[in-house]
């Protein structure tokens, strides 16, 4: 169907439905009518509110950071919410307003109660209200149709608000409080129990106990690797004391400033030691060679004299390899030699090392043999011990804990009576002459335009009960067949005037409609009292 046969089918229709004008004039006049009627006869809706905001910022707040509990307003505030709304509230503030003389009868009585709580509101007004610690603005309203009864209701809700907010933490506190005491009095006993069975413990098994080296078995390991310790040690003594008679066995020892050229400890004249004597002739020795050659009687007596006491000190030398007692001149000069005197004092050191070493030893092998003869007894002590402390270090913190968080709630709650939040009324319960309900210029206009779909509506569905054709194109459409010839109607001039008058008895019917809706509409709220007053 293109647009041509769109518009001329809706011209078929609007020429039907206009033959049914005045039963639709008549129906949108009775619409209307009753539809004013309702409009007009609705009650006023007035709506109170008060806005109040709840301010956790205090100066205090700052300053017990990490030492009093942070109260969570948040979350009291919704209870506080929640309390306001109950049964038992609402009759209270019902019964307040005189709101409960409306109904007299049990079912009025739910009724007046289910319908305030639905007119009740109670709801953070910001963003900051709804996500942070409950500080924010907060807006308390209740619509109604007494002005006055809608302020008073507010008030009221205002009050039991800031009330019961304050009055809920402070009675959760004191049942915190009370249960918290009633738990430390009873940590404290179980704390006093346990400590006087560790103590029993303790009297029953002494010596048994662990120490600071740790229990049986850490003990046991412990004894048994110093005891290793102490072995590896004397083994190395031991070698040292065998090396160190050795060398003063078997080695040859070093003559006190033979051979050696040191100057600076010679031994004097009247010592008489072999030793001095072979270095003073070799020194003679060599003053001659200076003078004399090999062949001059001097340098060979004095060669031959030294000869002879080479010969000696190796003689006393194989003595002293031999082991035997020296005596004479070499004697003298071992005794005073210094590494020779530095090997025996080692000696004599590695051997008392030798002697603690083995003392030491046999102790922890004593040790290590008792605590293995203990095997069977000292595990369960060590076990019955760490149960024993175990239980008390639990009894203990819990006691611990419970005591600071004592503290906590004390610093808490005084800090709460100084005032960490404060209730500031921003504006007070208060309701706008004007009602909020119902929109009477709105709800008119739809009656209005309600009442004009409803004719529209009555006029085409009789044209579709009862339909006629005002074009051949329509009836070709309907029938199918072809239309030879058309006759067109002629009209008379009495026919033509009375047509005329019709159709402006029919337009001031509609402008009538139209004038008494601008009527409706400037004097809505004279009508709607004088119609409300009549009525009531």
């Amino acid at each position: 169907m293109n647009l041509r046969e769109l518009l001329n089918k809706i011209l078929d229709e609007l020429r039907g439905a206009w033959r049914f004008r005045w039963l639709g004039i008549i129906v949108a006049w009775a619409v209307c009518v009753v539809g004013w009627f309702v409009v007009m006869t609705m009650p006023n809706t007035y709506k109170a509110t008060a806005k109040v905001y709840v301010d956790t910022r205090g100066i205090l707040r700052p300053l017990l950071e990490g030492l009093a509990i942070n109260p969570d307003v948040a979350s009291g505030l919704d209870l506080v919410r929640q309390a306001l709304l109950s049964r038992p509230q609402l009759e209270q503030v019902a019964r307040e307003t005189d709101l409960d003389l409306r109904a007299t009868t049990p079912e009025q009585r739910e009724l007046l109660i289910n319908g305030i709580r639905e007119r009740v509101s109670i709801e953070a007004a910001d963003l900051r209200a709804r996500t942070t610690q409950g500080e924010g603005l907060y807006v308390i309203s209740f619509e109604d149709s007494s002005r006055d009864k809608s302020v008073e209701v507010v008030q009221k809700m205002l009050n039991a608000f800031v009330e019961n907010a304050l009055g809920e933490k402070r009675s959760g506190q004191q049942t915190a409080q009370r249960f918290i005491d009633e738990q430390i009095a009873e940590y404290e006993q179980r704390l006093r129990d346990a400590e006087s069975r560790l103590a029993d413990f303790k009297k029953k098994n002494v010596g048994l106990m662990p120490d600071s080296t740790g229990d049986y078995f850490g003990r046991l390991q412990q004894e048994t690797l110093d005891a290793e310790k102490v072995r590896t040690a004397l083994a190395v003594a031991e070698s040292r004391e065998k090396e160190i008679q050795r060398q003063l066995d078997g080695e040859e020892p070093f003559l006190f400033g033979f051979d050696t050229g040191d100057t600076t400890a010679a031994a004097t004249p009247a010592s008489g030691d072999l030793t001095f004597r072979i270095q003073e002739l070799q020194r003679q020795l060599d003053e001659l060679l200076l003078r004399y050659t090999e062949k001059h009687p001097e340098v060979i007596a004095t060669r031959k004299t030294l000869d002879e006491l080479k010969q000696r000190q190796q003689e006393e030398l194989a003595r002293v390899k031999a082991g035997q007692q020296l005596t004479g001149s070499l004697s003298s000069s071992l005794k005073k030699n210094p590494v020779y005197q530095s090997l025996e004092i080692d000696l004599k050191r590695t051997q008392v090392q030798v002697a603690e070493l083995r003392r030491e030893l046999s102790q922890r092998q004593g040790k290590i043999g008792s605590l293995r003869q203990q095997v069977n007894s000292v595990p369960e002590v060590e076990a019955e011990l760490a149960r024993l402390n175990r239980d008390y270090d639990q009894v203990r913190q819990q006691y611990n804990e419970l005591v600071q968080r004592r503290e906590t709630a004390l610093l808490s709650e005084q800090a709460d009576r100084t005032g960490t939040v404060k209730f500031d009324i921003i504006e007070p319960p208060a309701a706008p002459i004007e009602p909020v309900s119902p929109n009477r210029p709105q709800l008119l206009l739809m009656v209005l335009l309600a009442a004009l779909a409803a004719a529209g509506g009555v006029t085409w569905l009789l044209n579709q009960l009862r339909p006629v054709f005002h074009t051949v194109r329509a009836l070709t459409e309907v029938t199918g067949q072809p239309v030879l010839a058309a006759i067109s109607r002629t009209w008379v001039d009495r026919h033509r005037l009375q047509r005329r008058t019709e159709l402006l008895k029919f337009s001031a019917a509609a402008l009538v409609l139209f004038v008494v809706f601008g009527i409706v509409m400037a004097l809505q709220d004279f009508a709607a009292r004088h119609l409300q007053d009549l009525i009531g």
